[in-house]
């Protein structure tokens, strides 16, 4: 496979995967305002990462290994147009088994997208004798320039449906929105609400079909013009695995469970699962209780544009701006754009007449969210660098639990509720995150700011045996040397560092 081969593939994905999300990400975020009955779209959406949580432990490995990067990628697709399909017809029937089909293939298709790159990384460099980790770090930056942006698309697409203000209907004065709304929106509260009405089934169907539509589209491109990885490729990825499927799955589960003993994960787990609640809260609580509440489920795209502009700027700049501050004050800073946010939300007055402030105050989380994405994907790199595949199931694992937390609780707790419960894990969470960030500082030792070319790393069970290994790519800002926990140095890997 040439250079341009390798390339055009790497585009190729960032293309079906922008197709897919606009339609997957355009319908999420309506799930808590389009299925209020008995609390469906927000149950559904749990169980969905649930599925997409116990899956990430057992299948991507195995569906890689026997099926094949490009169909994994195909085949995972298509579990999302089912979820689509099951929103047109919205009953607990057919949108448990497709939440839980969805899960299994989010799991796939991220894990395989995140293989596929890594292969294509390894060899473009190996051809034009450049630097694996900066072409990883080429497509990564490429792919998610891509994936960025696809929330301000699905909101124009949903936001242009939808926006049929209903005619004939009396609305509520802003004084009972306020009784019913915001903090006070509670179970069988706003009953009268004729914001939170349903779109019609002719309207919820344009929609799904034009989201449905978005969804072929992209797995046509995947099945037409992704390249399979080359046999040779895909079998040097596999030598030293087991080609016994039992071993494979007690390999991977065993490896994902040992490596919670880490202290460092155990402290990163609360902040883990905050970045997967506060995504919920915003996307579920924020657009139902604020949103749709007082504006109506129309105007909920249109509220997200902003707020998602803003994610995916912050996105881009983030990285550059972390090779000068470092990881800790990115942390600090998102940790302050998201208590600035949850204060605001208390002592917000929301009104039908100042429809700007519904635009304007998720920007913080978004912003936020930005950084907590990206950085603590880093974070894990750095103090779990040769256990990567354990450290990352991980991460995927309690980030989906607190989706998950924060979804099963939402039909049963008034918003208040959840933005205090969501304010303490923050709080607790950044807590123990100084915590591990004193930890390690205490364990490196201070070395010059600028970029060394190498940096020896010391096992605090083996003094005195010392190991070399390469400091990270041009992207990642930090330079120090490592104290491993009870990792032989025989056993380090070529790692990528930041400064925390």
């Amino acid at each position: 496979m040439t250079e341009k081969r390798i390339f055009k593939n790497v585009l190729v994905i960032c293309t079906f995967f922008f197709l897919n999300f606009i339609s997957y990400g355009g319908l999420a975020s309506l799930q808590s305002s389009l299925h209020l009955e008995e609390g469906m779209g927000v149950i559904t959406s749990a169980i969905g990462f649930a599925s997409l949580a116990l899956s990430c432990l057992l299948l991507p490995k195995i569906a890689m290994r026997f099926v094949g990067h490009k169909w994994v990628m195909s085949i995972s697709l298509i579990g999302y147009i089912f979820w689509m399909a099951a929103n047109g017809y919205a009953v607990w029937a057919t949108m448990i088994p497709a939440s839980i089909v969805c899960g299994m293939c989010g799991a796939t298709l991220w894990t395989t997208q995140g293989a596929y790159f890594a292969i294509m990384a390894k060899h473009y460099a190996a051809k034009k004798g450049q630097d694996p980790r900066a072409v990883t770090a080429l497509f990564f930056g490429i792919f998610f320039a891509f994936f960025r942006t696809t929330a301000v698309f699905g909101s124009i697409i949903s936001s242009t449906i939808l926006n049929q203000k209903p005619e004939n209907q009396t609305q509520p004065s802003n004084e009972q929105l306020s009784q019913w709304c915001g903090l006070n929106d509670c179970p069988n509260s706003g009953s009268n609400n004729t914001n939170l009405s349903s779109p019609s089934s002719t309207t919820l169907w344009t929609l799904v079909g034009v989201y449905i539509g978005i969804g072929v589209l992209a797995f046509i491109i995947s099945v037409v013009f992704v390249d399979a990885v080359p046999a040779d490729w895909a079998a040097a990825e596999y030598q030293n695995e087991s080609k016994d499927m039992g071993k494979m799955i007690a390999k991977s589960l065993m490896a994902t469970v040992l490596h919670m003993r880490h202290l460092r994960l155990l402290l990163l787990i609360p902040i883990t699962v905050y970045t997967g609640m506060e995504q919920t809260f915003r996307d579920a609580e924020y657009t139902k209780s604020f949103v749709s509440c007082f504006l109506g489920i129309w105007m909920i795209g249109w509220c997200l544009i902003p707020s998602s502009v803003v994610n995916a700027v912050a996105s881009l700049l983030g990285g550059r701006i972390m090779k000068y501050t470092g990881l800790f004050p990115m942390f600090c800073f998102a940790f302050c754009m998201d208590l600035a946010y949850q204060v605001t939300l208390i002592f917000w007055e929301p009104s039908v007449n100042e429809e700007h402030w519904f635009f304007l105050i998720p920007c913080l989380n978004t912003l936020a969210d930005a950084i907590w994405l990206a950085q603590m994907s880093a974070l894990y790199g750095i103090l779990f660098p040769t256990k990567f595949a354990a450290a990352f199931s991980n991460y995927n694992f309690w980030k989906s639990c607190g989706n998950i937390i924060e979804f099963a609780y939402s039909s049963y707790l008034c918003t208040s509720v959840k933005l205090y419960i969501l304010m303490g894990f923050l709080g607790l969470g950044m807590a123990l995150l100084i915590i591990v960030y004193v930890k390690y500082m205490r364990q490196t030792r201070p070395v010059e700011k600028q970029a060394l070319p190498s940096a020896t790393v010391v096992d605090n069970d083996v003094k005195d045996k010392q190991d070399v290994f390469t400091v990270g790519s041009e992207n990642a800002g930090f330079t120090g040397s490592a104290v491993m926990d009870g990792v032989e140095p025989s056993a380090y890997e070529t790692v990528s560092i930041y400064r925390l």
